[in-house]
């Protein structure tokens, strides 16, 4: 078999043939466009020399069409010889080219943003020169910067930059960063719970160093939570002094017993005052009676009031994802498959988290849907002035998703509604990753599937930190 000839030439893109290839469409965006504009082809087009002396593109299609867009007068091609009769071998050859091609992985991305840095240009300077997202470079500088984070990017295809930086926030945290590499294993949208759980706990963390910080600067004891079972440590609001007055922080802290603790509750952290000895320095308990009668909390209780915490908790971390996620698909042009239906029924339903929402201003309404929320209203209503109304039904979709959404709060998992049901179902439908504890409220929740997906995360957590 005799080579082909190959020659290298600078033509006119517009005087290519693009007529025969298996990519029907060429997606220009605009950064493809940016930057064949800025550095013109920087991989040569492939092309065979026709009968009549055209030249006609074999791969490249993308690359010849961005070129005429931008007014490149001349582009670099590889002619490869004379077309080849055979169509077969024509169409295979071009779906491999396409088929099988991949961008940088992530290792890369950081390798390459690294480089770059070193060499004296700033994160400005990279986006510019490379027509990455501000975001994606910013991931990538943060990453590069961790060994820790740079190892995982190596070892494990699946990390995204997203996942990689947040591997360098928590390099310090083992468990922390084992939780957040197996929960990048399995999803994005799993990694995303794990990552703002992770930062919802650190912030936790500090506060809680803050209050004992200020507490111990002022000189005031600080204890463990006490046990139920203790009889002679009482919260201050309990408690009366030698008058029967109530007590409080500011007139019981001259006495030998005064003392705070940490409580992680409903509302969050905070330090509660008590008494350590309560009966020794003369105060009294009117309902210290009633409280014998009560007796601790037992295990199962205890239990109870953990899950309950626990779940806020995590209902917090997930709403704030939660709302991350709409905004974005509520920015949407065109209305996603089953949009309208929902929206009919849920306006012919006429919940009543639909009616409330219907009675105020939409201002959750309108900061999801980018509307001024100051005057959610009249923002909102201005948004569909000019809408299409392909776009009009996705600001209907919108108003919907926030009236429902701001009905939603710490109780939810425990008290869903028909129509929040309905929410989360619509939401999980269109690709959004349930939380534990919306799975809960959402009625798709399973013991058993938990058990076994925390099992695998384990592994890969252990796995991750080897």
């Amino acid at each position: 078999m005799t080579a082909p000839s190959i020659t290298v030439e600078y033509v006119d893109p517009a005087s290519l043939l693009v007529d025969l290839n298996v990519r029907s469409e060429a997606q220009l965006d605009k950064d493809f466009l940016a930057s064949i504009r800025d550095l013109g082809v920087l991989v040569p087009i492939v092309a065979v020399r026709t009968t009549d002396g055209s030249l006609r593109v074999r791969f490249g299609k993308r690359r010849t069409l961005a070129s005429v867009e931008v007014g490149q007068p001349l582009v670099p091609a590889v002619i490869v010889g004379e077309e080849d009769a055979d169509q077969v071998a024509r169409i295979v050859s071009q779906w491999h080219e396409n088929e099988y091609r991949s961008g940088l992985g992530t290792k890369d991305k950081l390798a390459a943003v690294e480089q770059l840095s070193l060499l004296g240009l700033s994160a400005a300077q990279i986006v510019k020169q490379t027509k990455a997202r501000k975001q994606d470079v910013e991931q990538a500088l943060a990453a590069s910067r961790s060994d820790l984070a740079k190892g995982a990017a190596e070892r494990y295809e699946f990390l995204t930059l997203d996942a990689a930086s947040a591997v360098a926030e928590f390099e310090s945290n083992t468990s922390t960063v084992k939780a957040l590499v197996a929960a990048a294993k399995q999803s994005d949208g799993d990694f995303r719970h794990a990552l703002q759980r992770a930062r919802d706990d650190r912030d936790e963390a500090a506060q809680q160093t803050a209050l004992i910080e200020q507490h111990t600067a002022a000189g005031t004891q600080v204890i463990d939570r006490p046990d139920y079972a203790d009889k002679t440590t009482r919260r201050l609001t309990s408690l009366l002094d030698s008058t029967g007055k109530r007590l409080s922080e500011q007139t019981h802290a001259a006495c030998p017993g005064h003392a705070v603790y940490i409580e992680h509750n409903w509302q969050g952290i905070e330090a509660i005052p008590v008494c350590t000895d309560w009966p020794t320095h003369g105060h009294h308990d009117p309902d210290a009676a009633s409280a014998r009668l009560v007796g601790p909390m037992d295990d199962k209780a205890k239990a109870e009031r953990k899950l309950v915490i626990t779940n806020n908790k995590e209902w917090k971390s997930a709403s704030v994802v939660r709302r991350d996620w709409i905004t974005t698909f509520v920015s949407r042009k065109t209305a996603p498959r089953g949009a309208a239906v929902y929206v009919a029924a849920e306006l012919a339903r006429g919940s009543h988290e639909l009616r409330r929402a219907m009675e105020r201003s939409p201002e959750l309404a309108a900061t999801l849907l980018g509307a001024d929320a100051s005057h959610s209203r009249q923002s909102v209503t201005a948004l569909t002035d000019t809408a299409t109304d392909a776009r009009a039904q996705v600001i209907a979709l919108g108003v919907v998703l926030g009236a429902v959404e701001a009905s939603t709060s710490t109780d939810t998992w425990r008290n869903p509604t028909e129509a929040v049901k309905r929410y989360f179902a619509f939401l999980s439908a269109n690709g959004y990753v349930l939380a534990e504890v919306e799975q809960i409220a959402a009625g798709t929740y399973k013991k058993a599937k938990r058990r076994t997906a925390r099992a695998e995360a384990s592994a890969d957590a252990e796995q991750a930190a080897a």
